[in-house]
């Protein structure tokens, strides 16, 4: 190896061979370019068409496929020279002209369920040795296509019965779908892949898919709002805001309404009849919103409807009711206390009191409580109360024993034939005959300046039962005022306490008739006594003065 003896003279021997190469790569392309003149000159001078084509450095004999091996070349091809040269050498290894697909008619196709549907997808320049494919893509749940159909050569693959292909020698592609379900909307691809450029050519086609509006029924579905053995009954909890949402589906996309079922003249929450909306809100629900609602679904007048009934209940706390809250029995009889119970949701426990004291005695069924007294006793006469509770609450009902007298009926007339007297006349209907009683009548003349009572002593009468009138009594109020209203007060007492009262009102006359020649000189009546037994004010009145007119003549 011949080494340089010294650091300037090995640099300038680089350098020199440096220089040689440009100068050769110079010539080089002084050459190409005085060639490329010359080829151009006699193109030009053969009336534009030349023996050669350029490309780059590359210069190729001009021919019918090498024209067509240029015309697939892309803009800024890298290698252009070498791939045209590759192309004329094997046509069959290099992108055929033609080969995208391409559909006779249009590309979006509208069918009623329940038709057949056919896609033509027409192929030019395809190879023997390119794969052709059918895909699908749902309108929802996937991204890309899955295959339906795919062909290689003379190998064939379907992935469903439901679809027929055929092809015509490579070039027209037929896809048909039997009878179509609404689950068939979506884009059907013709795919073609090139087994020499693996390159994708596709065309799309977009199925819509009519069918008529159908619901599915009403959402919330699932527990705690609906139970197993009533499907189509819809719990909330009262005081919740509630939503109904109807599961309408169709193509056209359907109007879809809320309203009461028919026969129902009750209305919405909102107070309209009709709620145009899939979504119906009820807020703060209530027992008053229960019912039965109606979810109607329409694709226009005349085409298609559907409609749903729901029935919605609402839990609430239990709601008792008595049939009887005052009891009145005598001594040694039996009495039942019964609570009438509406629990939603159940079970409902039921518990007695008498006073603030927890009984244990009592039965309950699912709506309803009952207490039995068999004997009854004076130690029994008390308040008693039915304690009801479920998980969202608890509600009562109150109930009394008592041996205390009904309430009398007057069946007097409200007008008097007299002046100053009046006889009052009364019904009683007496649960306990055995218990000794009284009747206390209050009566008071009524002021029509002022509207209210002036006081007078009241009568206190006691009556024995009348086996012969039953059920009947009757009494005579003396000493009244002309030409005046009376308010009266009955009831009757016993052991127990007073009765419930009665009131009356009743007006006395203001003249009576006058009397016979016959009665002129008959002795002056006796004095008149009150109901309570004792001389009246006004026959007292008259005594003292008679005494007085006597002492005087003396």
């Amino acid at each position: 190896m011949h080494r340089c003896a010294g650091y300037w003279y090995c640099l300038y021997q680089g350098r020199r061979k440096e220089v040689f190469r440009e100068r050769g790569l110079y010539t080089t392309m002084i050459l190409q370019a005085g060639l490329m003149l010359i080829l151009a000159y006699l193109a030009h001078a053969q009336g534009g068409k030349s023996e050669h084509i350029i490309i780059g450095s590359t210069i190729i004999p001009n021919s019918p496929l090498a024209d067509k091996c240029v015309s697939q070349l892309g803009r800024d091809e890298y290698n252009a020279g070498s791939k045209v040269k590759d192309c004329i050498r094997d046509p069959d290894t290099t992108p055929t002209p033609g080969a995208l697909p391409s559909t006779s008619g249009g590309k979006t196709v509208t069918s009623n369920e329940g038709e057949s549907v056919e896609f033509v997808c027409t192929v030019t320049g395809m190879k023997i040795n390119d794969t052709f494919a059918w895909t699908f893509t749902p309108k929802v749940g996937v991204a890309r296509g899955l295959p339906l159909f795919q062909k290689q050569g003379e190998n064939a693959q379907q992935t469903s019965p439901w679809y027929t292909f055929v092809d015509n020698n490579r070039t027209v592609w037929r896809m048909t779908i039997n009878k179509v379900q609404r689950r068939d909307t979506g884009v059907y691809s013709c795919v073609v892949l090139s087994s020499r450029s693996q390159e994708i050519q596709s065309e799309n086609f977009t199925l819509v898919v009519r069918y008529p509006v159908q619901i599915n029924g009403v959402s919330p579905r699932d527990p705690p709002y609906v139970r197993p053995e009533e499907p189509n009954v819809i719990y909330f909890n009262e005081t919740e805001n509630a939503t109904l949402l109807c599961l309408s589906v169709g193509n056209p996309i359907p109007d879809t309404f809320w309203r009461r079922a028919e026969g129902s003249r009750r209305r919405l929450q909102s107070g309209e009849i009709f709620s145009m909306s899939k979504t119906l809100n009820i807020y703060n629900i209530s027992v008053d919103d229960e019912g039965i609602y109606t979810c109607e679904a329409r694709q226009g007048e005349g085409i298609s409807r559907d409609v749903y009934n729901v029935t919605v209940r609402v839990q609430h706390a239990p709601i008792v009711d008595e049939k009887q809250d005052l009891v009145r029995k005598r001594k040694g009889s039996s009495v039942e206390l019964v609570c009438i119970i509406d629990s939603d949701p159940l079970p409902a426990t039921a518990l007695w009191y008498k006073g603030d004291n927890l009984l244990t005695v009592g039965t309950s069924t699912q709506h309803r409580s009952r207490l039995v007294i068999t004997k009854l006793s004076h130690k029994d006469y008390h308040n008693y109360t039915c304690v009801v509770t479920n998980i969202l609450g608890t509600s009562s009902c109150q109930f009394v024993i008592t041996g205390r007298p009904v309430k009398p009926t007057i069946i007097s007339s409200h007008l008097s034939p007299k002046m100053h007297v009046n006889t009052l006349e009364w019904t009683y209907e007496d649960y306990d005959t055995e218990t000794e009683k009284t009747f206390r009548i209050y009566y008071q003349q009524k002021n029509h300046k002022k509207g209210g009572l002036k006081g007078m002593p009241f009568y206190e009468v006691g009556l024995k039962f009348n086996p012969q009138k039953p059920m009947h009594y009757n009494t005579t109020i003396h000493d009244l005022r002309a030409n005046s209203t009376y308010s009266v007060v009955l009831f009757a007492v016993n052991a127990y306490g007073q009765g419930d009262e009665e009131e009356f009102e009743f007006r006395t006359a203001a003249v009576e008739r006058k009397k016979g020649r016959d009665q002129k000189n008959q002795p002056t009546a006796a004095p008149q006594v009150g109901g309570n037994g004792h001389m009246t004010s006004s026959t007292m009145a008259a005594i003292l003065m008679s005494i007085c007119s006597a002492l005087l003549l003396l």
